[in-house]
Order: C-alpha cells, then sequence, then structure tokens
C-alpha cells in the first residue's frame, strides 16, 4: 500500500523529495515564502501548493495518511532570543498541530533543531508531545545527525514521530538490536562498513511540565554510528565553524561555508558553491538552480537533509 502524505512548511521539499524516494506519495504542500514556493513548483508541477499555514485545514487541504513538516525553529535555537512557543515564527506550531486535528492522519512527523528539547526549560516540548499525545497518538522521538546518513556535514536534528493509537513510532525511529541498520558489535565510530547505521539505546532526556494536567512523557536514546562516506584526511575536507561547534540552529549556507583542502596546497581555502551546497543536503545538482546564490544558500541551510527524510520514509512504508 503506497502512504500518501503532505508536507506542512515544505520549503524547498527536503521532506517530500526523501519520502517520495521512499515511495511515498505526496498529495499537497503549504509553503509561505515565494521563492521556496518557485522551487516546489518546478520539482511538483502537479502536486496543489497553499501559502499560508494559516489559511489552510480540513476545508482545502485532502485526507493523508501522514502528515510531515518542519515548523519555523528561530524562536527555539540556543542562538537565538528563545521565545519559545511563544514567538511568532515558532508559535506556528499551533498551526501544524490545527491542521492535524482537523485532518487526523495515521502518521505524523516533526522535524526540527535539538534546542526544541530544552526551550522554556523542557516545557515547550512537553507541550508538542501533550498536544500529539491528546489527539491519540502514541508519541517517540530521537536526535538524528546527517553525517551517518551519506552526506559531509554534522546536522543534528530533533525528529518527533507519532502514531494514531499504538505504539509504533517507537518501531520506526529505533531498530532492534542486532537489526539491519546497527553496527557490527564492538565497532568504533568512524570505522568499518560505510553504511549508515544507528541503533537506539542507553541514556535521554526527559521533558517536564509545571502544568498538573501535562503529559509528561520520556523517551532513552543514543546514537552509535559506523562510519558513514564523507571526505577524509586524504581528500578534501568540508568545514564550516557552524558544522565544527555542533551548534542547533538552522544555519544558512550564507554564514560563508569553506572548502579546505590540507593535502592539496592549490586549492586552500574557498567559498562552497550553491551546488556543493545542494549535495551536502542530498539534493540533486541545481535543485535551487535560477535564482541568486545568496537565495540558495539560505534555502538550502533551512532544509531538511534528503537522505534522513528518505530512511524515515523506509521506516514508515515498513511499518504502514
Amino acid at each position: 500500500m503506497t502512504l500518501t502524505f503532505g508536507s506542512l512548511f515544505s520549503g524547498i521539499g527536503g521532506f517530500d523529495l526523501g519520502l517520495e524516494r521512499a515511495g511515498l506519495q505526496c498529495q499537497w504542500q503549504v509553503e509561505i515564502d515565494e521563492q521556496c514556493n518557485n522551487v516546489l513548483e518546478r520539482h511538483w508541477p502537479a502536486v496543489p501548493q497553499y501559502g499560508d499555514v494559516r489559511e489552510c485545514g480540513r476545508h482545502n487541504l485532502t485526507a493523508v495518511d501522514l502528515i510531515c513538516g518542519g515548523f519555523p525553529c528561530q524562536d527555539l535555537s540556543v542562538a537565538g532570543k528563545r521565545a519559545g512557543l511563544a514567538g511568532e515564527r515558532s508559535g506556528l506550531w499551533f498551526e501544524f498541530h490545527r491542521v492535524v486535528t482537523e485532518l487526523g492522519p495515521r502518521w505524523v512527523v516533526i522535524e526540527n533543531v535539538p534546542g526544541l528539547l530544552s526551550s522554556n526549560g523542557g516545557r515547550d516540548f512537553a507541550i508538542i508531545l501533550r498536544g500529539l499525545v491528546k489527539c491519540g497518538y502514541g508519541v517517540a522521538w530521537r536526535v538524528l545527525d546527517a553525517q551517518y546518513f551519506g552526506v559531509a556535514q554534522r546536522r543534528r536534528r530533533v525528529f518527533i514521530v507519532g502514531h494514531l493509537g499504538n505504539g509504533r513510532a517507537a518501531e520506526v525511529l529505533f531498530e532492534p538490536e542486532g537489526g539491519a541498520w546497527n553496527s557490527a558489535p564492538g565497532r568504533e565510530a568512524g570505522e568499518g562498513t560505510a553504511a549508515a547505521t544507528l541503533r537506539g539505546f542507553g541514556h535521554g532526556w526527559q521533558g517536564q511540565h509545571n502544568d498538573t494536567n501535562a503529559v509528561v512523557i520520556s523517551v532513552s536514546f543514543a546514537l552509535n554510528a559506523a562510519a558513514s562516506p564523507r571526505y577524509d584526511g586524504e581528500s578534501e575536507t568540508l568545514v564550516t565553524r557552524n558544522w565544527q561547534t555542533g551548534g542547533d540552529m538552522r544555519y544558512g549556507f550564507n554564514e560563508r561555508p569553506m572548502l579546505h583542502s590540507s593535502q592539496i596546497p592549490a586549492v586552500g581555502v574557498r567559498r562552497l558553491t550553491p551546488v556543493e551546497c545542494e549535495r551536502l543536503q542530498g539534493f540533486p545538482d541545481g535543485w535551487t538552480g535560477g535564482q541568486s546564490d545568496s537565495t540558495r544558500y539560505r534555502q538550502l541551510g533551512n532544509a531538511v537533509c534528503v537522505p534522513v527524510a528518505e530512511w524515515l520514509g523506509w521506516r514508515l512504508a515498513a511499518f504502514a
């Protein structure tokens, strides 16, 4: 059975492309940025596109099996003022929740920065989880790093999966030990196979909420990964100060991403091209073409990493 999905806060379609590569079918996209919409229209000419999420709902969106999206992160990032869900941009989560409530999909997949976990002392994360639970969803979450999915950057994002009625969300995000995606016993991170491998277990984080009516949910997680295809010491190394710090903001690639080579002196240090940034996010070359470089850097910096979305798509399809 082919799963259908609708995309909120679509950006340039990172979630959409990844899920389609896993065999899912896009039914609609919601994105307010006109330049992003130009990219979406070029790659999904037959898919209905909508602008303001505040004007979308049961009256104009078709029912789907899954709703996905990365709502704005600016008020959640540790690099910002941290207004949290009370902020004008990240507060659009409540529109996401309203659309989910009105359409009632079987699955919900949400992406955001790890700063969501600590925003407002964990209360904002608890609000999101409580909202999903009240709608009948079993919820699991996990921080995934794009570098273990075959791209040459460190990019940690929290992914929340909800499934209507039971605990299948955890089955999607966490593989049983010894499964096909696990590293071999005793393997150290950075050694061995080039397959992206993850294992979920260990210690975790618990959201807290002072409201006596709050639903407080906790999950344990840890990431253990074997080496994924990326540059090493004998070839060119992709470096930006943001990736090296492991910060949790959606940094735009206009933050001067650089290509540095210690092995080829003639290369030196230069700015990454938009096409190289597309590759870093798992998009085909030219995906954002026909726009200014600054626009392309911004769009790619805000995008969901395609290989991560594809992995989630395959996991969702397996448990459909």
